[in-house]
């Protein structure tokens, strides 16, 4: 009986569902076609001269260079799979070939800046690898990550002739694209990698544990 119950409380909480999002997607439906030629921030999009909302500067500058990333990525795809079949490469050459590639096109985008991305991301690798095993590894990854995520906001980005003089020329080679626009999702990243090797680390903790119980 309380079986019996169950079914049916499931099948009306979907049909629930079902219906609750019928009627909103419904009304928000009607709502833009009433509203969407006096919304700002639309342009006439690819398909069938459809708006499309390019308000976010992001979403905007992402949007117009998805062209040229898809045959970026193409390539890649292509040059790696090349190698994959001709060099007999395996997951450890395979890992080096997509490390290069990956690097020679950060420095096409971001210059020098290259320097600026992978300091800030070695750093939080070696602040991962000291401080997984303590109760303070949660306060100094948020607390770095977050200085940093802020401070690029701020700045926007940093200046090579802050560190010296001697470093000046290198404002001069700052890529096609700036780099503390993105880096929120580096930021990102980076706090995954943190707690996954953190929970690794506790996980194969505990098991070492019942290992050596049993």
């Amino acid at each position: 009986m309380k079986s019996y119950w169950k079914k049916r409380e499931l099948t009306f909480l979907i049909l629930y569902a079902l219906l609750f999002y019928i009627v909103i997607i419904r009304r928000s439906l009607q709502i833009s076609h009433d509203y969407y030629r006096k919304v700002l921030g639309l342009r006439p999009g690819w398909v069938a001269d459809q708006l499309n909302d390019v308000s976010d500067a992001q979403w905007r500058n992402f949007r117009g260079n998805l062209p040229t990333l898809t045959v970026v990525f193409g390539i890649f795809a292509f040059v790696a799979n090349l190698l994959r079949a001709y060099c007999q490469l395996k997951a450890r050459g395979m890992a080096v070939v997509w490390l290069l590639i990956s690097l020679i096109y950060l420095a096409y985008l971001h210059g020098a800046c290259i320097i600026f991305v992978l300091s800030i991301a070695s750093a939080n690798f070696l602040l991962v690898k000291i401080f997984a095993r303590t109760k303070y590894f949660s306060s100094v990854l948020w607390t770095f990550n977050l200085f940093f995520l802020m401070y690029n906001r701020i700045h926007e980005g940093y200046s090579f002739s802050t560190f010296g003089q001697h470093w000046a020329y290198l404002d001069h080679f700052r890529g096609t694209f700036r780099w503390h626009i993105c880096f929120n999702f580096v930021i990102l990243r980076m706090i995954s990698f943190g707690y996954d090797f953190h929970w690794a680390h506790e996980d194969s903790h505990f098991d070492q544990k019942v290992f050596i119980f049993l």
